[in-house]
């Protein structure tokens, strides 16, 4: 097994992470789906208001990449369409039967008859299942088109951004899933590789055995696209594609059964949670039946998703598709007097420049205040020092903000993986990863890749 050591990694040190107790969330009265949250999708609806549908019934395709459906995650009526402004779809409400009825995909296929299928019949499969949309495509972070072909695929078994699930709690029970659908992954492309921590906490050997790297570092170190950055040969492997091992253990459910796999393991976490926990939970689940103990919404910030790479979201919306986790955040508003004469055992510091430095174990109860206003950058590197791809992110902001994105691909933008780490380090509160991720949205329109 090969090592990789990777590099600028950080440590976050945050309290409020979920027990390692499972629940099996019982089901709601209403669910939904949210397109407006679903970046780099031109969302075409294909049912209306008063529709039937089943568990597995297309409610909606990307017209940029008509391959890549939506399915409804529950059997019941579509009970309302949400618009926005200028007619954008912010929600699909479905009300359920309780029937739990499942539109046929494909049929059942065993984890050795997958072997035997071409590499469009694996794509089909997973294309009418709902979740190509579960593969990235670098550097671009889109789902591929259906004429691409990856010259590699990453998979990523452990996550290592706070609080996402761990991989021992959703392998568990699901390892002939995950099997079923690394052998498809497989079928898409030979050369499929697969990182795991030197933390995973996963003992079934025949799991073990399918990794090919093991990775040594905190977070982001595990993310598909580092692992990429680390043992990449070529430049024809920067179009490789990324892809998370609950994903893949989805696609192999959808392959073993037929059927749409509409249950996901997710986190519920943070310090204004009173229990934090794992739940297993049907896709579309309202957000508020999760977080029933939280009485003032105004004094909390939910985001779903990654803690620094998540989405805002208000109680009202739903465990979208690719949700693994929820956080509740306190919004922090309180102004401290003084606080820089105090010696800060209280807050966490990056660049060591409180007392709180001394206590390396400590976990912080962290909210959503930036301690600071908006500066100019101030050249200190801290960004630098975190960035697993080894790039100058203050170097390739300031390439950026004189439009010069010749000198900001030769510096390596391409290859950032949009952690969100330097934008937490950055002690000028500048959104360097916001920066990063814009010029990379406006060089895929550039190159057909919108």
């Amino acid at each position: 097994m090969k090592k990789i050591d990777v590099k600028n990694t950080y440590d976050l040190k945050i309290a409020g992470g979920p027990e390692e107790v499972v629940l099996d969330y019982e089901g709601s009265d209403t669910y939904g789906v949210s397109p407006e949250r679903i970046k780099y999708i031109k969302p075409k609806l294909v049912v209306k208001a008063g529709d039937s549908v089943k568990i597995g019934t297309v409610l909606f395709y990307d017209k940029k990449n008509e391959v890549n459906k939506f399915l409804s995650p529950i059997s019941g009526i579509i009970k309302d369409i949400i618009f926005g402004e200028r007619r954008v779809i912010k929600s699909i409400i479905i009300s359920s039967d309780k029937k739990n009825q499942q539109e046929k995909i494909t049929g059942p296929l065993s984890s050795d008859s997958v072997k035997d299928k071409s590499q469009e019949d694996i794509k089909k499969i997973i294309q009418n299942g709902g979740l190509w949309s579960s593969f990235i495509e670098y550097p671009f972070n889109r789902a591929p088109n259906d004429a691409d072909n990856p010259p590699s695929i990453y998979v990523s078994l452990d996550n290592d951004e706070p609080f996402l699930p761990q991989s021992h709690m959703f392998i568990e029970g699901h390892e002939s899933a995950f099997l079923t659908g690394l052998n498809a992954l497989r079928v898409l492309c030979e050369k499929t590789y697969v990182g795991m921590s030197e933390k995973c906490k996963v003992n079934d050997p025949t799991i073990r055995e399918q990794a090919t790297h093991q990775i040594i570092g905190d977070y982001p170190a595990n993310d598909p696209g580092v692992m990429l950055y680390y043992n990449k040969t070529s430049e024809k492997e920067n179009d490789s594609w990324g892809i998370r091992a609950q994903d893949v253990i989805r696609i192999g459910m959808l392959i073993e059964t037929g059927f749409y796999p509409n249950k996901r393991l997710i986190t519920v976490s943070g310090t204004a949670v009173e229990k934090p926990m794992y739940a297993w939970v049907q896709d579309g689940l309202p957000i508020k039946d999760l977080l029933s103990d939280i009485s003032d919404f105004q004094a909390v910030r939910v985001v779903a998703g990654g803690l620094l790479t998540g989405q805002k979201v208000l109680k009202d919306d739903f465990i979208n598709y690719r949700d693994y986790a929820i956080h509740v955040l306190p919004e922090g508003r309180e102004q401290e007097l003084l606080h820089f004469f105090k010696p800060g055992f209280h807050r966490p510091t990056v660049s060591r420049t409180y007392m709180s430095a001394l206590l390396k174990d400590k976990e912080w109860e962290m909210n959503t205040s930036l301690n600071g206003g908006h500066r100019a950058c101030i050249s200190c590197g801290s960004c630098v020092a975190v960035c697993p791809v080894e790039t100058y992110p203050q170097v390739t902001m300031k390439s950026l903000s004189d439009n010069d994105i010749e000198t900001a691909m030769a510096q390596g933008v391409l290859d950032c993986v949009e952690c969100g780490l330097c934008t937490y380090v950055c002690p000028s509160k500048i959104e360097l990863s916001e920066i990063v991720t814009n010029a990379k949205n406006m060089i895929a329109k550039e190159v057909g890749k919108a």
